[in-house]
């Protein structure tokens, strides 16, 4: 694995990881946010060392796959996602389960090959899911040229680019509202 991506991908889990946050896939206690910004903390196929450890900060621990997340939609601030929509049979479940449990604001920070996953590439699968991504950094490894690692920050599109896609694609001409806070605006804004 290429040392600069993932400590890259390190770097910004530390910065960025605050509030309510879901991590999926932590094999190690290393790869865990740190806890200082942290309310509360949920694990999802989470490694054997995470799982019988004693965290300091109580952790929600779930045996859940990640294609079916037992959250409320809208309930983390940041999800962490680590080598899960490569090797996940509905690539394309996965991604909409993330974007389901994450906050209209919140990031999704994640990591994961990104050739092959069921003939679509990982960061289709995120945009398919309804994410956005950004700050995307790739690398190949050096053993193994066929596959590209790839790590960055998706996030939902903001409401005012949903407008804008919704009146791009005919939704203001017909008076339709694709999201709730257009809804309250007048045809011609």
């Amino acid at each position: 694995m290429p040392p600069g991506l993932l400590q890259r991908f390190r770097v910004q889990v530390e910065r960025r990881s605050s509030g309510r946050v879901l991590d999926i896939g932590a094999r190690d206690l290393d790869e865990l946010p740190a806890y200082q910004y942290l309310s509360h903390l949920a694990l999802v196929d989470a490694g054997s060392e995470i799982r019988e450890t004693r965290l300091p900060l109580p952790a929600e621990k779930s045996d859940a796959s990640p294609d079916d997340l037992p959250f409320p939609d809208r309930s983390f601030d940041v999800v962490v996602c680590r080598f899960v929509l490569h090797r996940a049979e509905d690539p394309a479940r996965v991604a909409s389960e993330i974007a389901r449990v994450l906050r209209r604001t919140g990031q999704l920070l994640f990591v994961d090959i990104a050739g092959g996953v069921n003939g679509l590439d990982v960061l289709t699968h995120l945009r398919l899911g309804g994410l956005v991504t950004h700050d995307v950094d790739s690398s190949r490894p050096r053993g193994n040229p066929r596959s590209t690692l790839v790590q960055g920050i998706a996030a939902h599109l903001p409401p005012q680019y949903v407008r804008e896609f919704a009146w791009l694609s005919g939704g203001a001409r017909t008076g339709e509202h694709h999201d709730a806070e257009s809804r309250g605006l007048q045809e011609n804004t």
